[in-house]
C-alpha cells in the first residue's frame, strides 16, 4: 500500500518511494504504516469477522490487564 501511495506514474528508476537503504531502517519505517494499514481493515465496516476480532481483542486486552 505504502508503494502506491508514493507511485506517481514515474519509472522504477526515477522511483523514490521514500523508503530507508539499510534493513534495520526500513524495518523500523515500515512498522508504523503496517499497524495504521493493519488497524484499517481489520476495524473496517466491510471487514465481515471485524466484530469477531473485535471481541477477541478486548477479551484478551482484559485478561492480559487481570494477568489471567
Amino acid at each position: 500500500m505504502r508503494h502506491m501511495e508514493t507511485w506517481f506514474g514515474k519509472t522504477d528508476q526515477k522511483w523514490d518511494s521514500g523508503f530507508l537503504l539499510t534493513h534495520k531502517e526500513k524495518k523500523a519505517c515500515l512498522t508504523c504504516p503496517r499497524k495504521k494499514y493493519v488497524v484499517k481493515l481489520v476495524c473496517s465496516y466491510a471487514n465481515k469477522l471485524r466484530d469477531r476480532v473485535m471481541g477477541e481483542a478486548l477479551a484478551y486486552n482484559l485478561a492480559k490487564r487481570l494477568n489471567v
